[in-house]
């Protein structure tokens, strides 16, 4: 179904009014317009007659790293002097990317869950690979909202320590204790384990939005807010993916 017309229908509540989130989500059926960017974000274009600007997907490495210490929402705001890492471990994804080798993808890179089951104490979030055919397939988080604040006993992991509560109908996802082993997107865009994100979490009608900001003071100069995605309820289930094999990644070339 069409983003639009699954927006328009009524939004489902729990016994406790927050809006249900209780289904299976994926992206929805798009047009031939439709093109994905090097985040992994789907766009819609819209024409240059009407208004819009189409996209310039094959922009160069250097032309992207160029702007990624510039203002704006789709590019993380990398420190000047680490502009030549990020482009050294671009270069090479096959070798340098994480979900070539087989590990879980992260947060926020691995976006909208898959399948979601909401109590009123706690939220499971549960993954396929995420589109990411290399990536290691699968996973689930916790997410306690029953007002708990993060641990401090814990150490970090690719999906780290998540809290959540509930700003009107939008649930809040605050993500501590990520390790440094997974990248924020494609294109050597790596952080460090002092990453922090915070996730939003709207239903409306038959769709939900998912909203991530990133912020790492290490390697970034400001918090980077990433495009958003809308995926839409599915009667699909999730079925056991194969198993992420990394045999193959030795005779994988993608230098540029």
């Amino acid at each position: 179904m069409p983003p639009k017309a699954a927006a328009a229908k009524p939004t489902p509540r729990t016994v406790d009014g927050h809006p249900d989130l209780n289904e299976n989500w994926d992206a929805p059926d798009l047009p031939a317009s439709a093109h994905q960017d090097s985040n992994g974000n789907l766009y819609i274009d819209v024409p240059p007659a009407n208004g819009g600007i189409l996209p310039k997907l094959d922009a160069s490495l250097d032309e992207q790293l160029q702007q990624a210490h510039k203002p704006g929402p789709n590019v993380p705001a990398f420190k000047p002097e680490l502009l030549a890492k990020v482009k050294e471990l671009g270069a090479d994804e096959v070798k340098n990317d994480p979900i070539y080798h087989c590990k879980p993808v992260g947060v926020p890179r691995v976006g909208a869950p898959r399948q979601i089951l909401q109590t009123p104490a706690l939220t499971v979030f549960i993954y396929d690979n995420a589109g990411l055919t290399e990536a290691g397939a699968g996973g689930y988080r916790f997410v306690p909202t029953d007002g708990r604040q993060h641990r401090t006993d814990v150490d970090p992991s690719y999906f780290g320590d998540s809290v959540g509560h509930w700003e009107g109908d939008t649930l809040v996802v605050d993500v501590t204790h990520l390790n440094d082993e997974t990248w924020l997107a494609s294109g050597g865009y790596f952080h460090t384990d002092a990453l922090h994100v915070v996730e939003r979490y709207t239903r409306q009608g038959d769709t939900l939005r998912w909203e991530a900001t990133a912020e790492d003071p290490k390697v970034m100069t400001k918090p980077w807010i990433m495009n958003p995605q809308t995926v839409v309820l599915t009667d699909g289930l999730l079925y056991e993916e194969p198993i992420c094999e990394e045999r193959e990644a030795p005779h994988m070339v993608n230098k540029y």
